[in-house]
């Protein structure tokens, strides 16, 4: 993601969040992720996984594609099948580009 990519979608996050009434601590601990993690997400300092980024939708309640209402069209599509199998070949790639 680009800086600007990633702090629009920290943004987003933090709006979703504070509109559900949760704390960087409660939405953690419904997510399964550090509340420190979410934080530095909200500021856009670091670059989620699409695994994080789902738990993240999960523990807000909601689909992965509300966290980019400019994009719902991109990930609307998708079932959550869909999403494992694409999340899973991200991962792939990703070992067999280290490996390089």
């Amino acid at each position: 993601m680009s800086d600007n990519i990633s702090i629009e979608l920290g943004k987003r996050i933090r709006t979703l969040r504070k509109l559900k009434g949760l704390t960087q601590e409660e939405l953690g601990e419904k997510s399964g992720i550090s509340y420190k993690f979410i934080g530095e997400i909200e500021r856009g300092e670091v670059n989620p996984s699409l695994n994080s980024l789902i738990q993240i939708a999960k523990g807000l309640g909601m689909h992965i594609s509300e966290l980019f209402p400019h994009e719902k069209e991109i990930f609307h599509q998708f079932s959550h099948q869909d999403i494992q199998v694409i999340k899973k070949a991200l991962k792939l790639m990703n070992r067999s580009f280290t490996k390089l």
